[in-house]
């Protein structure tokens, strides 16, 4: 999994460039669980009036809105990803931020 002649193969940047990736990972990831958090809880999981069935059909229509929206966007977009995949990387960072801190103030 690692290049040819690793780590001399790579420039000097990258090594710079993954401890950073590393560390927005981390946020993510920990960011995931408090919105994973905040969504439960307002699904109802934990109030006594709300039951299992009304928060998993919830739950499920929230992720394939979300899928839906993921394909339509995919569809019409897709042949422009190959000529520029750093600004389709930073896109994706900064939808996914929004799309989190949207579903942590719902």
């Amino acid at each position: 999994f690692l290049p040819a002649g690793f780590p001399a193969s790579l420039p000097p940047e990258y090594f710079r460039y993954q401890a950073w990736n590393v560390v927005q990972d981390l946020s993510s990831s920990l960011r995931g669980v408090l919105c994973t958090q905040k969504i439960l809880e307002g699904m109802g999981v934990g109030n006594a009036a709300m039951t299992a069935l009304a928060a998993t059909m919830l739950w499920m229509a929230r992720d394939g809105c979300a899928m839906l929206g993921g394909l339509a966007f995919t569809a019409a977009i897709s042949h422009r990803f190959g000529a520029d995949v750093k600004r389709w990387r930073l896109f994706a960072d900064l939808i996914n931020d929004v799309a989190l801190f949207l579903d942590m103030i719902a």
